[in-house]
C-alpha cells in the first residue's frame, strides 16, 4: 500500500486557502516595542501610512487592525470641540477657569 496520494489529489496549500474564500495570510515578527510590520501592498491598499491611526479591535480569533479615516478623526475632533465650547465658562480665560475649579475642589483654609 502506497502512502503517497496520486498527483491529481495534491493541492498546493495556497490554492486550497484561496479556493475556500480565505485571503492570503502574511506573518510578521513582533519587535521589542510591540511593533509589527505590515506589508507594503497591504498598507497601500488600505491607506495605512506612517503617523496614521489604526483602531485595535479584539476579536474571538485575534486582533483586527482597522485604519481610521481622516474624515472620521475630523468629525470626532469637531464634536469634542463643541462639547468643550458649550461647557466652557463664558468670558473667562483658561487660567481663571482652572483656578475656580481648583478652588471648588480644594478650598483654601
Amino acid at each position: 500500500m502506497s502512502l503517497n496520494p496520486p498527483e491529481s489529489l495534491i493541492i498546493p496549500v495556497r490554492s486550497l486557502y484561496l479556493g475556500v474564500g480565505m485571503t492570503r495570510t502574511h506573518r510578521s515578527r513582533v519587535g521589542p516595542k510591540g511593533q509589527v510590520v505590515i506589508l507594503k501592498e497591504l498598507r497601500d491598499k488600505y491607506g495605512i501610512r506612517e503617523g496614521r491611526l489604526v483602531e485595535q479591535v479584539p476579536t474571538s480569533r485575534g486582533l483586527l487592525l482597522v485604519p481610521v479615516p481622516a474624515e472620521q478623526l475630523m468629525k470626532e475632533l469637531d464634536s469634542v470641540a463643541k462639547a468643550i465650547g458649550s461647557a466652557w465658562p463664558k468670558g473667562k480665560s483658561a487660567v481663571e477657569a482652572v483656578r475656580e475649579e481648583r478652588d471648588k475642589q480644594w478650598p483654601r483654609k
